[in-house]
């Protein structure tokens, strides 16, 4: 409840009325006061611990002025959402966006609450966070206009079961120490420090994902070669397709050194035939272009929020982690078909902004 000056005038008096004084030093029971209070105010609801800290807080106030009154300058102010702070404020953000509520109340001359309210309540405007998206360079433009025409004329439903989309991302083990925002607060220097290894230790993973199912993950440890891609990865790939992906599904991959060398496309050709998407091949990549592929969009940001979760701190751990939730992505027909239906609407998005950024629209 709010305590009135009544209330806390009662507090006072009761407070002091009770005082003993005990070997030369006063003692004073909330307790009584307490018991007093609830018998002179029987209809107020007032809890114990509430009724504690507002007295502690009037004793306080009275011993430091001799009054309960508010001091001069607290409480309520009158309302400051003038329309003339409103416009300085409307102006100030139409002319910088990104200006925060701190550099805009020095600016304004207003509370940092008052700024905030006039901004949401009386603006309409809300605080979006910055996102981070792939550079792209003038040419790619064309290129990703036309390959989203290509796709939307080529693919259906049916074709993208047999489609794979590929790519490969390296997974760090968790336990990252900022050394600028660690302290420890000590009369001597502590033997205070966290070992770290030299080069920090991680696992490369590659998969492939279509609308049926997605296959992987296959791991690898530092740079991946065309050698290296091909007895790895494409072989055991390659060894795990239906019969119909071979005979009629796409592949994807992007233009990484090892995916354009002339032994891997002509590897790729000699399964998928002219069905090959990537680099050097009949089908462009448009470069630059991870908002558009499954693995770069949704595969690897998934498992990256999933997976450390708790910390890993064993890359053979990290490995069945990654393993455990690609196979429970398998097992969900539902997801799978919401991912490969949002590489439509992305390449549709694609072809709305002429083939520049679309992720705000998403």
């Amino acid at each position: 409840m709010a305590f009135t000056l009544e209330h806390k005038t009662f507090m006072i008096e009761s407070y002091f009325r009770n005082g003993q004084k005990i070997d030369g030093q006063w003692q004073y029971s909330i307790p009584d006061t307490w018991t007093e209070f609830k018998e002179q105010f029987p209809n107020n609801i007032v809890d114990y611990a509430n009724f504690c800290n507002a007295l502690k807080r009037s004793v306080g106030q009275f011993r430091e002025t001799g009054s309960l009154q508010r001091k001069p300058g607290t409480g309520r102010t009158k309302n400051k959402r003038t329309p003339e702070n409103i416009e300085n404020v409307r102006a100030i953000m139409d002319e910088v966006p990104i200006t925060s509520v701190r550099h805009l109340q020095q600016q304004v001359d207003l509370s940092y609450g008052t700024c905030r309210t006039i901004l949401k309540k009386d603006l309409g405007l809300f605080a979006y966070r910055l996102q981070c998206v792939q550079e792209l360079h003038h040419g790619d433009f064309p290129i990703r206009r036309e390959y989203c025409e290509w796709f939307l004329n080529t693919f259906d439903d049916e074709l993208l079961e047999k489609t794979f989309f590929t790519d490969e991302a390296w997974f760090h083990l968790s336990g990252y120490v900022n050394s600028q925002n660690m302290r420890m607060w000590n009369q001597e220097k502590p033997p205070f420090y966290v070992e770290a290894p030299l080069h920090a230790q991680k696992i490369g993973v590659w998969a492939a994902i279509s609308r049926r199912r997605i296959i992987g993950p296959f791991f690898f440890n530092g740079n991946l070669t065309a050698i290296r891609y091909l007895e790895e990865i494409l072989g055991p790939f390659i060894r795990e397709l239906h019969d119909d992906e071979l005979a009629f599904g796409f592949f994807q991959q992007d233009g990484a050194t090892a995916h354009t060398a002339q032994i891997t496309i002509a590897t790729l050709r000699e399964f998928f035939d002219q069905r090959v998407i990537g680099r050097n091949t009949e089908h462009i990549w448009p470069p630059r272009s991870c908002d558009l592929t499954p693995a770069d969009f949704f595969l690897w940001p998934h498992l990256k929020n999933t997976i450390y979760c708790t910390p890993v701190n064993d890359l053979e751990v990290l490995g069945n982690r990654i393993t455990e939730k690609i196979n429970e992505i398998n097992n969900n027909e539902v997801m799978l078909n919401n991912v490969i239906d949002a590489v439509r609407r992305r390449v549709l998005l694609c072809l709305q902004e002429n083939g520049e950024h679309f992720q705000h629209l998403l």
